[in-house]
């Protein structure tokens, strides 16, 4: 799978993660430790997220919100 498709894979599973637990850019970002912007930038594909923000995004929608 080529980056660009990581990447696009990644905001189409936060995007149904955030549909499905109904979570707000806000609510993710803080769950994520980094800036709504930040975020926000990473799931609309403006910016490439460093490997440790990948990780924690991924480890975020990994598990069901408490």
């Amino acid at each position: 799978m080529s980056q660009e498709q990581e990447l696009s894979s990644l905001a189409e599973a936060i995007i149904a993660y955030q549909k499905k637990y109904d979570k707000t850019d806000g609510e993710m970002a803080f769950g994520s430790r980094m800036t709504v912007e930040k975020f926000h930038a990473i799931k609309t594909g403006e910016l490439q997220p460093t490997s440790d923000e990948q990780s924690a995004l991924n480890s975020l929608i990994a598990k069901k919100p408490q």
